[in-house]
């Protein structure tokens, strides 16, 4: 009888770094400015990020990325779904009550059904043609990272019925490396001389894919979960070189290379108007987009919805859209009314892992115009109600708003809008509500602004404090 231990102790560390990731990223969703690098770096190492990145002709870097990520799929089988994606530490969290509270086992479920693959190649169709929309509502860390607890619940719950039923049947990620793991050189199989056919290797798999009659696995659709592994009684099952010549490179290892190939070469040399779908019906105002986004087209075609910027914003100032319109729904804004962009911040472009936010230098950043501000005259505190103000000329980082003389004989707001950078703190400062008198128009094409002038513009010292 075949010692368990080794085979345990495997599993054990691939829990430890599975949900030791995923334990990580949500500490640093809590505390991004303690965990700014951890933040920065775990979207680049996940495989839907980067084949996104990809998809909406990022930089060589996404390329280089998908391309190791793929390889090590080919060679290896579905590595990341087991030890790196996040929704599937929180799947195999889910799991692991699940078998605690119920003890009830799977079974094998024959990977015919072709219709399977339909809703996530559409989803992949979509991303490429400009609207992401669908693929983050479903892409492992869109669902974990944004938030959508609604479409995150239903998953857990399909999760307690059906084992990991959506990381092969629903997951757009998923898709893509069951294509590329579907015939792995080094992959879990069986032993057949040792088999005793007990099936609880079958039962203990929540990807069904072990076919306990015919003694195969269907490598495709094996997560790597390792569940499998310890439960088996005299050691029958195995990871290792799969039995058979390495460099017998078939007609399907031939032309799953050359897809892989294709794709990627692909969707990174499309041209990038090709992939702005709607782009001519933009909103109208725009709202106010983040730093680095560009436009409203370019923001819709490379954003996945996994809103890392909004959790890394120091200043709480981004937010997920709340428009109407198609193409920005979910999308990361800037909110003044929640907080504003700050002046010399770049943590949003530094972390977004799709590069649907360029990331920019504090040279760059501090002339990118994101709006520009308007003031409500009649609506001012210091003309409505005659009181002394001047809170939006305080905090306005550039001197686009600054206090001189007016027809009311006070100081009232003065607009240099070609200083105006459109970061949102004079509209978050000013006291006038429900609506500001003086609001941000977003652009849909974002800006460069007049660089301020260093000592040209002195910090404002009201001669009273202010009135709220």
């Amino acid at each position: 009888m075949a010692s368990k231990k080794p085979r345990l102790q495997a599993l054990r560390l691939r829990r430890l770094v599975s949900w030791g990731l995923l334990a990580l990223l949500l500490a640093s969703f809590f505390n991004p400015g303690a965990l700014h690098q951890v933040l920065a770096r775990l979207p680049k190492i996940q495989f839907g990020q980067q084949l996104a990145g990809v998809f909406s002709r990022g930089a060589v870097s996404f390329v280089v990325t998908f391309v190791a990520l793929a390889l090590l799929s080919v060679v290896l089988g579905r590595l990341f779904c087991g030890f790196v994606c996040p929704l599937g530490a929180l799947l195999d969290l889910t799991n692991f009550f699940r078998q605690k509270i119920k003890r009830r086992g799977f079974g094998f479920v024959p990977s015919g059904k072709k219709r399977l693959a339909v809703f996530p190649a559409v989803m992949l169709a979509l991303f490429w043609l400009g609207s992401g929309h669908l693929w983050g509502r479903f892409e492992p860390y869109s669902v974990v990272a944004s938030g959508h607890f609604v479409i995150l619940a239903l998953v857990m719950a399909l999760t307690v019925r059906r084992g990991r039923a959506f990381c092969n049947g629903w997951c757009p990620t998923g898709l893509v490396l069951r294509f590329l793991a579907w015939k792995p050189k080094i992959a879990l199989h069986f032993n057949r001389e040792k088999c005793l056919g007990c099936g609880s290797c079958q039962r203990a798999c929540p990807a069904s894919c072990v076919d306990l009659e015919n003694r195969t696995i269907d490598s495709g659709r094996c997560l790597m979960c390792l569940e499998c592994l310890p439960v088996c009684p005299n050691g029958s099952l195995k990871y290792g070189p799969v039995p058979g010549p390495v460099s017998d490179y078939g007609r399907r290892d031939f032309l799953r290379l050359t897809g892989v190939g294709v794709l990627t070469a692909g969707a990174w040399l499309t041209k990038s108007e090709w992939r702005t779908a709607g782009a001519d019906d933009e909103p109208s105002p725009a709202p106010i987009l983040p730093p680095g986004a560009l436009s409203v087209a370019r923001l819709n075609g490379k954003c996945s919805l996994c809103h890392t910027c909004i959790k890394a914003c120091p200043n709480r100032a981004l937010r997920p859209s709340r428009s109407p319109h198609a193409i920005l729904a979910s999308k990361p804004v800037v909110e003044p009314y929640e907080g504003f962009c700050q002046y010399e911040c770049v943590v949003c472009t530094e972390v977004c892992p799709t590069g649907a936010l360029t990331r920019l230098s504090v040279e760059s950043k501090v002339v990118s115009r994101l709006g520009v501000a308007r003031l409500d005259r009649e609506e001012c505190v210091v003309v409505k109600n005659g009181t002394s103000c001047g809170a939006c000329a305080e905090l306005c980082p550039t001197g686009g708003v600054a206090m001189g003389p007016g027809p009311s004989g006070r100081d009232e707001p003065t607009m240099s809008t070609e200083y105006c950078i459109g970061c949102g703190a004079c509209q978050n400062a000013c006291p006038v509500r429900p609506a500001a008198a003086i609001v941000v128009d977003g652009l849909s094409i974002q800006q460069t602004a007049v660089a301020r002038v260093v000592g040209e513009y002195e910090d404002v010292v009201p001669e009273e404090d202010f009135p709220f």
